[in-house]
């Protein structure tokens, strides 16, 4: 397991503790609405650029080795 797969681990359980947290789970209002309902909209918003950014890196991580493994084979004279 890469370390990259551990970023959308983040906002899952950010947004799996949020009744457990006791600053989110009280009364009070963030900007004006209930402090359960921002929390959980901005995790769920974070989602999608935790998600991008490791899609990139396996794809970047994947380009590399098809590179090494292209480089490793034309070395040792092998037509692909």
């Amino acid at each position: 397991m890469r370390p990259y797969h551990l970023i959308p681990a983040v906002p899952a359980l950010a947004l799996a503790l949020m009744p457990f947290l006791p600053f989110v789970n009280t009364d009070g209002l963030w900007f004006g609405l209930p402090r359960m309902l921002v929390w959980g909209a901005a995790w769920c918003v974070l989602c999608t650029p935790a998600l991008l950014l490791t899609e990139r890196q396996m794809a970047r991580e994947g380009a590399e080795l098809t590179d090494t493994t292209a480089t490793v084979t034309t070395a040792e004279g092998v037509d692909q």
